[in-house]
């Protein structure tokens, strides 16, 4: 017994030593994303998707996301915010959150007022802000962010650009608190172009009444849309929706400063703002954080936009491909046929190529047979004639012999006849009978004389 206590000691330690230090399991990083609107709209969706994949691809730790849906464009007043923050508070009491992230400047002011008691001492990261929203105000620690620049200016460039006769720009917006503070900048950036341009602002009008000023605007008129979360009347909307019923009701071109969101859904084009890039943006500074590292800046502002353009709309207005910037994209070009319909084009050539080769080789093989018996007719006919020229030559032959045997038989009797002729006391009776001979042999040799060229006629006939 007491040897066993140390032999299980030093093999204890072995296995250990072997073993080495077991691997501690990832922590599992919780990240809360607070949206100002509701997921499905197409640029929060955009932002969160690709937020998302960035985080998770360049996470080393499992990573939980929850969602946070404020909706406060229908949903803004006072007595709400205050019941949603006593219910987050209450939701994420009991859990562990490594970071809260606030997208857009709505979700960023509800944070800025109840970010400590809903997380606290949670470090907040937000996005989708500009500059001048965020202003001078100082930031608590632990608080970062990413910009984005919303310029309308140069669509406005690239709409002068493209229909250098235009005299008027109709900006159509709502009446939410985020569409106002859009057109306020719109008319802030527009002052620029009051001595070259009207501008007429549609955004306290009922929706049905903007659809139908919109739909009797003259050629040299141009559309430009900002923001519709609320018409005049008081009725919410999301733009996206709005943007498509005022592209198909305008008379004019319609185009938009903001996000890529509206690309496809009625507008020309113009110089957008990318929330797929942004959000790669946001979670690369979420990861950063994360990691434990403080980011260098605080806040940094990113450019994240382009030139983009829809091709429908450009076929629409026709506008011509060289007249768009030369750094623009266009999407949603109609496909050639060619590229639309490649392989069912490819498969029909080949079916008619491979019917065409067939159909040759057939031809060919008819032609061939054709000759070979236009060929076999031809000697089958001059081996007729051989063989008729050949029989021919024979029965003349056998003619000739039957000519020349009373020709012998003539001759002989007359050498005969002039052998007893020299005789003292021919007999005659004998000579009448050799005359009576030759008479007949003279007759044979008649009738074979007119076999002969009988036979020859024939021969050459054929």
């Amino acid at each position: 017994m007491m040897l066993r206590i140390p032999f299980l000691i030093v093999w204890t330690s072995l296995a250990l030593t072997i073993a080495g230090p077991l691997p501690v399991s990832a922590e599992t990083r919780r990240v809360v994303l607070l949206f100002d609107e509701r997921v499905e709209l197409p640029g929060m969706s955009r932002l969160d998707a690709e937020f998302i994949r960035t985080l998770r691809a360049n996470s080393t730790d499992p990573v939980e996301v929850y969602r946070e849906q404020m909706d406060l464009s229908r949903f803004g007043s006072d007595t709400y915010k205050s019941s949603l923050r006593d219910f987050l508070r209450t939701k994420y009491a009991d859990k562990k959150i490594d970071v809260a992230v606030a997208v857009m400047a709505p979700a960023f002011e509800f944070l800025s007022s109840y970010g400590n008691l809903i997380f606290p001492g949670i470090p907040i990261v937000f996005c989708g802000l500009e500059r001048k929203q965020l202003g001078n105000r100082p930031l608590p620690p632990n608080w970062y962010g990413v910009l984005v620049k919303r310029e309308l200016a140069p669509t406005l460039d690239i709409v002068l650009r493209i229909h250098p006769k235009t005299r008027e720009i109709v900006v159509v917006s709502g009446t939410s608190e985020f569409d106002d503070t859009i057109s306020a900048e719109a008319r802030n950036e527009f002052r620029a172009y009051e001595s070259r341009l009207a501008f007429t602002y549609l955004s306290d009008l009922p929706f049905q009444s903007l659809l139908q000023i919109l739909s009797h605007l003259p050629s040299d008129n141009i559309v430009f849309f900002t923001t519709l979360f609320q018409d005049g009347a008081g009725k919410s909307f999301t733009p996206y929706e709005a943007l498509e019923r005022i592209s198909a009701a305008a008379s004019a071109p319609v185009y938009a400063s903001a996000a890529d969101q509206y690309l496809g859904r009625g507008i020309v084009g113009g110089r957008l703002f990318s929330f797929s890039s942004h959000g790669a943006d946001a979670a690369k500074l979420v990861l950063r954080v994360l990691s434990g590292g403080a980011p260098s800046e605080a806040v940094s502002e990113l450019t994240s936009t382009k030139i983009m353009f829809d091709w429908r709309q450009v076929q629409r207005w026709g506008i011509s491909e060289s007249s768009l910037p030369p750094d623009a994209e266009i999407d949603f070009r109609e496909p050639s046929v060619w590229r639309a319909y490649w392989r069912q084009i490819a498969l029909v050539l080949t079916v008619f190529l491979l019917q065409a080769l067939l159909i040759s080789r057939l031809l060919y093989e008819q032609n061939r047979r054709r000759y070979a018996e236009v060929q076999s007719r031809q000697r089958m006919s001059e081996l007729v004639r051989v063989n008729r020229y050949s029989t021919a030559g024979e029965l003349t032959a056998s003619i000739a012999h039957e000519i020349n045997q009373p020709l012998g038989a003539i001759q002989t009797n007359t050498e005969t006849m002039e052998l007893m002729l020299q005789s003292p006391t021919p007999d005659i009776d004998e000579i009448k009978e050799i005359v009576g001979d030759i008479r007949r042999s003279r007759a044979r040799k008649r009738s074979n004389t007119s076999l002969a060229k009988h036979v020859e006629k024939s021969a050459i006939r054929t």
